[in-house]
């Protein structure tokens, strides 16, 4: 098995991961087609904070979370606000942000749960999503990280936060979605004054004097540091801004496009 794969069900197509395929968890992460939303938004947008059609996304909604195998009204959604805070969820939680943006979690980038029947979303359009299980403890968590949460140590808040659940970090299992690749992911000073010294290997500072830089490098270094085993992580192979035919990219859209949403679940054991 590739430790990341396509699959296509009931006309939704969405990527699965080796390190989470375990018949203990739900997981999948969108790709753009398979929806009704229309242009710019189109087709599997998402994301209820956009400006898409609310009707469309709910509908969006329930066929991802009928191709997944899941409750549309477990979903839980943090605010995403390009932090680091993590919310650990509970049964009272289940449903934040299932219907309407404005009922998400606020000011929280992250999710934890050891609750089964809990369905962790997050939405991206070139930032990261991260997602965390450990098959020891039974504890998931997901996140979303661009390059503010990933300086600020977004994945490294959610491995502190499954730590304190229980979980030893040599036993976490992370894998991270598809995002802007170093490709082309062109940056100015506002960044590069934001990245940690001991992380500038991340910024590629060309003889032309443009810098490109590595979000996915940065995820995966500040994970390592975190305690993260380097053979349990995994990287996503595909750039969000060179593969629009798959995915929304938010900067190669000018702004305005949809949203992927990765999720997570735990299974009730019998």
């Amino acid at each position: 098995m590739e430790k990341e794969t396509i699959i296509h069900r009931q006309g939704v197509s969405f990527l699965s991961y080796r390190n989470l395929t375990d018949k203990s968890i739900l997981h999948g992460f969108s790709l753009r087609h398979g929806g009704q939303s229309r242009t710019p938004y189109d087709t599997l947008n998402l994301g209820l904070h956009v400006a898409d059609n609310q009707c469309a996304v709910l509908e969006n909604r329930r066929r991802f979370a009928e191709a997944i195998g899941y409750a549309p009204e477990a979903v839980v959604t943090g605010q995403q606000v390009h932090g680091h805070r993590v919310t650990v969820v509970t049964a009272r939680t289940k449903g934040r942000g299932h219907l309407q943006a404005a009922d998400a979690i606020p000011g929280t980038d992250g999710l934890v749960t050891v609750e089964p029947e809990i369905v962790l979303m997050a939405h991206s359009a070139d930032c990261t999503v991260l997602f965390f299980y450990d098959p020891v403890h039974v504890c998931i968590g997901l996140a979303h990280a661009g390059w503010r949460g990933a300086v600020a140590g977004m994945g490294p808040a959610m491995i502190d936060a499954m730590a304190v659940q229980g979980c030893l970090r040599e036993n976490i299992r992370v894998a991270l979605s598809p995002t802007i690749g170093p490709c082309c992911y062109r940056v100015g000073v506002e960044l590069t004054e934001c990245v940690p010294h001991k992380y500038q290997q991340t910024l590629n500072r060309r003889k032309d004097g443009e810098i490109f830089f590595n979000l996915p490098e940065l995820q995966q270094l500040s994970l390592l540091d975190a305690g993260v085993s380097k053979a349990n992580i995994i990287t996503s192979r595909y750039c969000t801004h060179c593969h629009t035919d798959l995915f929304f990219s938010h900067r190669a859209a000018g702004g305005v496009t949809g949203r992927m949403a990765g999720v997570i679940s735990l299974q009730k054991q019998e």
